[in-house]
C-alpha cells in the first residue's frame, strides 16, 4: 500500500514539473519586461501629410503579449515604436543610441492601432534599464 502511495506522489511531482517546464518554454511579454534590440529611426508620413520621425527598437527575441490585443497580428511584434520622446533626456539618449543595441523596460505597450504608430507595436511607457553606457 505504501508503494502505491509513493508511486502516486512521484507521478504527481513529475506532472507538476512538466507543466512548469511547459510554462517556461512559452514566454510572453508583460509589463515590466525588458525588450532588447537595435535602435533605429524611421521617417514616415501620416495620411494627413504630417511627417513622423519615430524611434524604434527592433527586438532580438520577439514574444507574444501576455494579454490579448485585438490589433496584434499572428506573429509576435518585432518592432516597437518608442513614444514619450518629448522628454529631452530620453530623446537625447535615444538619438545617441541609434544603430546600437540597448535594453528598455516596457511598462505599457500595445499593438499599433493608428497611422501615428510606426511598427508592429508601441511602447507607450518605457524606461532605460540603467545608466547610459560610456
Amino acid at each position: 500500500m505504501m508503494r502505491i502511495g509513493l508511486g502516486v506522489l512521484t507521478a504527481v511531482a513529475l506532472l507538476a514539473s512538466a507543466a512548469q517546464a511547459q510554462d517556461q518554454k512559452t514566454e510572453f511579454l508583460k509589463a515590466g519586461d525588458i525588450i532588447h534590440g537595435l535602435v533605429r529611426t524611421v521617417n514616415a508620413k501620416h495620411p494627413n501629410g504630417t511627417p513622423i520621425l519615430a524611434y524604434q527598437i527592433v527586438s532580438d527575441a520577439p514574444k507574444p503579449f501576455a494579454q490579448k490585443d485585438e490589433f496584434c497580428k499572428a506573429a509576435p511584434p518585432k518592432t516597437f515604436h518608442l513614444v514619450e520622446t518629448d522628454n529631452k533626456v530620453k530623446a537625447g539618449r535615444l538619438k545617441r543610441s541609434v544603430g546600437k543595441k540597448i535594453d528598455v523596460v516596457a511598462d505599457e505597450f500595445m499593438c499599433s492601432q493608428t497611422a501615428w504608430h510606426i511598427g508592429d507595436a508601441v511602447a507607450t511607457k518605457w524606461r532605460f534599464t540603467g545608466p547610459e553606457p560610456r
